[in-house]
This record gives structure tokens, C-alpha cells and sequence, in this order.
């Protein structure tokens, strides 16, 4: 495709190549790692690299390995070619092994881009306590969030929540009694699968014993890489079977919506981590992060989303969903994000500069 006389080639694979084909966008190259060994990745790296040896700038994502493979065939080639890691979560560190591949895909860039402007300027930590070291290396803040996205959701939660409300019950035959829909943003990595998904099933079971959940449905909204090896939803319908024959069990579903729907849907968001948080507030959607321990996230930081790791703590955030909504200050989570308006600009700057 051509931006502003820039020819732009996109490279992408499993819902990265799906997201932009949703969006009526070319993938010029297409690929898959399935079932690929280390070499043949190594040699896809390769071909990738020199497919590529006329560009004058490089970005790719850090959230997979293979994007440290990429890095290493384009230096391998020795070009002038300015080659960029995009790191797009707000947060210094993210839990559950993302950090420590980011780390590696952003030592072998020869420059990493950054959303979260903020944090161009201090340190990123591969592992708590343990610094990225970027000598040598540019750091650029872009200042980049999806601020629009959010207000769509807002706009069209006004307008169809209640549509897609009936959609869901109707195609799991569940009868509209007025019940509160929680819907739960899974995640990708060890952290979530090991820790924190399986901490949230317990505080359910821990809060069913306490009070009843019978008004309430939870919506399990699948990482969108999550659902190849569906880990979180086969713990999901293993505890659903377990309690469903309560009478005070909520009604268990899994999505089968976008993840825009799912927050047009949603009475509250439940995350563990996640760069959508701020999103959800945005949007204004009661928003928790809950699991087995706190995540001191922008929201949590900003005291815009309490971290529940407890049953007891659980039942009384519920309870407030019937409260008046508190006006959530923007301007908090504008400034965390490092959002810049002129962020365009400054990503052409970084990309075309020699």
C-alpha cells in the first residue's frame, strides 16, 4: 500500500496477517511458522531479509522470537537499512516472558520505537531488577494510542450493547434476567496460563462460596494468539463443568465475538495484563485487574482500576457495578501513555532520517 507517497510492504502471519486483511489491508508476504524447526525459521528469517534489501527502514514487533530472527538475517546483511523494534505496551516491564523476548528482538534492531512516548526517555527491565542495556542503540517515543478505537467503542456501546446482548443469549440459550456480564481479556504467556488465569478460576469458585453469582455471565474474550493451543479455554469449560450444577454458579461462556464486541458488550472488563486496560477505560467500562498478585500497571498506578486478589475483594468490586460511575480523569492516562497528537510525524521523522 502508499502512505503519503511512501510505499509501505506488510509481512505478517496468524492474527497479525489476519487483523490487517480485516481491515481491507495487502499482506504482501504472507507466512506461517507452523510446525517449522528452528532452522527453517532461520532460513525464513533469511529470505525475509533479502526480499527486503531495497527498503530504507525495517520495523517489526517484539513479541515473538522470530522478530529477534528477522533483526539478526537484516544485520547479517550488513545494509544501511535502518531496522526498528515497535514496542506498543505503555508498561517498563511486562510479566510472563514478553519482556525478556522484547529484549531480545530490541538488542539485535538498531533502534526501538516506542508508543509509550515516556518511555523512550528511562529504563525498560528484561526481568525485575535487571535492566535493558540499549547502549548504542536509539530509543524513539512515537506517542502513539488508539485513542479513536476507544471513543468508537464508547459511541457503539451507546448504540448496540443491548443488540449484541441478545445475540449472546440467544446463541447460548441463556434467558435475560438482567445479568451483569463480566468478561474476561486473557493473555499469551506463562504468567497468564501458570498464575493468573488459574488464580481468577479459583477467586471465582472461593466467591460462589460466598455469595450467589446466578445474575451474573462471564465471557472469556481469547488472546486472539491464544486460541491455536486454547490452554485458557480448556481450563475455562473444565471449572465450568465442575460448578455449573450450582445454583449459584454464573452462566460460563466462551467468546466467539471480536474483541471490539466484547467491550461493547461488557458491564466490566476483567484483565490480568493486558495493553488493552487503558482502552477499557477510555471506553468507560468498569474495569478490574484480578489475579494472583497486583500488576502495578498504568491503572493500577493511577488508581483508575483496583487489582482484586482475593475473593472477598472480588465481591465487593462487584457490588460497586451498580454504583453511580465515577468520571475517570483522561488527562491521567494520556500522560502515562505518553501520548504525543503529532505522533504521525514523528514516526515519518524516525523512519526517513538517514
Amino acid at each position: 500500500m502508499s502512505e503519503g507517497g511512501t510505499v509501505v510492504e506488510i509481512y505478517a502471519t496468524g492474527p497479525a496477517a489476519k487483523k490487517f486483511e480485516d481491515r481491507g489491508i495487502e499482506v504482501k508476504f504472507p507466512f506461517s511458522l507452523d510446525k517449522l524447526s528452528s532452522e527453517e525459521e532461520d532460513a525464513l528469517a533469511e529470505l525475509i531479509a533479502k526480499t527486503c534489501l531495497t527498503a530504507t527502514s525495517i520495523i517489526t514487533d517484539v513479541g515473538h522470537p522470530f522478530n529477534g530472527k528477522v533483526q539478526k538475517a537484516f544485520a547479517s546483511e550488513k545494509t544501511h537499512i535502518r531496522t526498528f523494534a515497535y514496542y506498543d505496551n505503555p508498561e517498563p516491564y511486562v510479566p510472563g516472558g514478553y519482556s525478556i523476548v522484547a529484549a531480545e528482538v530490541m538488542k539485535a534492531a538498531r533502534g526501538t520505537l516506542f508508543a509509550n512516548s515516556t518511555l523512550a526517555q528511562g529504563p525498560l527491565f528484561q526481568e525485575p531488577g535487571i535492566e535493558i542495556d540499549f547502549s548504542g542503540k536509539e530509543k524513539i517515543g512515537i506517542g502513539y494510542y488508539p485513542i479513536d478505537q476507544a471513543k468508537k467503542i464508547a459511541d457503539r456501546k451507546a448504540a448496540e450493547h443491548l443488540l449484541i446482548r441478545t445475540e449472546l443469549f440467544a446463541k447460548n440459550a441463556v434467558v435475560d434476567k438482567g445479568q451483569k456480564i463480566l468478561v474476561y481479556f486473557g493473555g499469551n504467556n506463562e504468567e497468564y496460563y501458570g498464575k493468573a488465569f488459574p488464580a481468577f478460576l479459583s477467586l471465582v469458585e472461593a466467591a460462589v462460596k460466598e455469595s450467589s453469582f446466578e445474575n451474573y455471565v462471564i465471557l472469556l474474550q481469547q488472546h486472539p494468539a491464544a486460541k491455536g493451543k486454547n490452554l485458557d479455554r480448556v481450563m475455562f469449560e473444565a471449572f465450568d463443568s465442575r460448578i455449573k450444577d450450582l445454583p449459584e454458579a454464573p452462566k460460563m461462556i466462551v467468546s466467539d465475538f471480536n474483541s471490539d464486541s466484547a467491550q461493547i458488550i461488557a458491564d466490566m472488563a476483567m484483565y490480568y495484563q493486558t495493553s488493552m486496560g487503558p482502552q477499557f477505560i477510555l471506553a468507560g467500562i468498569p474495569t478490574i485487574q484480578i489475579g494472583h498478585e497486583t500488576f502495578n500497571d498504568i491503572l493500577v498506578r493511577n488508581h483508575l482500576s483496583p487489582s482484586v486478589t482475593t475473593s472477598s475483594q472480588f465481591l465487593i468490586t462487584l457490588r460497586e457495578l451498580s454504583l453511580p460511575k465515577k468520571e475517570i480523569p483522561h488527562e491521567t492516562i494520556f500522560e502515562g501513555l505518553g501520548i504525543n497528537p503529532e505522533w504521525i510525524e514523528v514516526l515519518k521523522k524516525a523512519l526517513i532520517t538517514p
